[in-house]
């Protein structure tokens, strides 16, 4: 028992900060989750104490359904703790070992919910850092609990590693972060792209034999195909992740908040059918000719299989979009009343 209150139980994960806890609050009469800094056995620098309480305060700020709370944080001797919520129902990243790729309503609902959570650390000037299915918990209901703000960056105090130091988990960091230009939201919108990516399809869009190849990927290489790892993944979804995965953040899309309102709009959208491969009508209001062309022509820096083909597709599509921009401008699409 520690605090004289909480009874320690069985161990629920162990990460690069410290063990997390099963516990029993005698007080509340509750079930919590107990994560203590660095087991017994190593010593915890200066640098890890800061982080492991920034990651107390920044879940204090962030009173949000989709994060988890923290109950209580304490000292006692040369050991650290944080009391926190206990989500019992495992992580996205067990899911995706167990289960594979999500289905298409499920993966919509999960990503609304984790870029409302995001948006509101960003609201109050928090970076993440190391958003990944692995810290993403799901609670008994299914409802997401974003968790381990443990590298989270807080607006307006002192970095704890310096400004282009590389932090966070390899798969998921952003260019920016790997060339060392320095991180800000917009290295969570690329973690969550990629974390949408890989709920989609089961596997991570840039991929390499070891960590050197991976952030070579990361950086010069254009993401997998979505479409061709899950074909009924809706265009306008491909799409919105494509615009999440550019590695010109200036380019990227701006805002965690945005992509949730295009979550949204996908979600409620008539035309998000995963059967329209198989019944639609070849040019109904999901198909290629129903994007914009402002998305069809970001489509075509995504370098297909064969580069014979991706030559032959982008004159194809830029041929097509520049004469749908014609007809637009001309008004040949119009709606006009018909005469009787």
């Amino acid at each position: 028992m520690v605090r004289r209150r909480y009874e320690l139980g069985e161990k629920l994960g162990e990460g690069g900060m410290g063990t997390v806890f099963r516990a029993f609050d005698t007080t509340t009469r509750q079930t919590v989750a107990v994560k203590l800094l660095r087991p017994s056995g190593f010593t915890a620098s200066s640098a890890d104490i800061e982080r492991f309480l920034r990651e107390g305060e920044a879940l204090r700020l962030l009173n949000h359904p989709n994060i988890v709370k923290v109950f209580d944080a304490f000292q006692e001797g040369e050991r650290h703790f944080l009391v926190m919520e206990c989500v019992e129902g495992g992580s996205l990243e067990s899911a995706l070992r167990s289960g594979g790729p999500l289905p298409l309503a499920r993966v919509l609902e999960l990503g609304l919910d984790i870029s409302d959570a995001l948006s509101r650390a960003h609201r109050l000037g928090i970076v993440h850092r190391d958003v990944k299915p692995a810290n993403v918990l799901v609670a008994a209901d299914g409802t997401p609990r974003l968790s381990d703000f443990g590298v989270a960056h807080i607006a307006g105090r002192e970095r704890v590693s310096g400004a282009n130091d590389v932090v966070g988990t390899v798969d998921y960091l952003s260019p920016e972060a790997v060339t060392g230009a320095g991180v800000d939201a917009g290295a969570d919108v690329w973690a969550f792209g990629v974390m949408l990516f890989e709920l989609l399809s089961g596997v991570r869009p840039f991929r390499g034999e070891h960590a050197a190849a991976t952030l070579h990927a990361i950086v010069h290489a254009p993401p997998l195909e979505l479409e061709t790892l899950r074909p009924e993944c809706p265009l306008e979804l491909a799409d919105l992740v494509y615009r999440m995965l550019e590695k010109n953040r200036g380019q990227r899309i701006p805002s965690v908040r945005q992509v949730g309102a295009e979550l949204e709009r996908i979600a409620r959208s008539p035309s998000t059918d995963t059967t329209r491969r198989s019944h639609g009508s070849r040019h109904g209001p999901c198909s290629r000719r129903a994007l914009d062309v402002r998305s069809l022509r970001r489509r075509c820096r995504h370098r297909p299989r064969c580069p014979q083909r991706s030559s032959r597709r982008r004159r194809r599509l830029h041929s097509w979009a520049a004469k749908v921009s014609w007809r637009r401008w001309r008004g040949c699409y119009s709606i006009r009343p018909s005469s009787s």
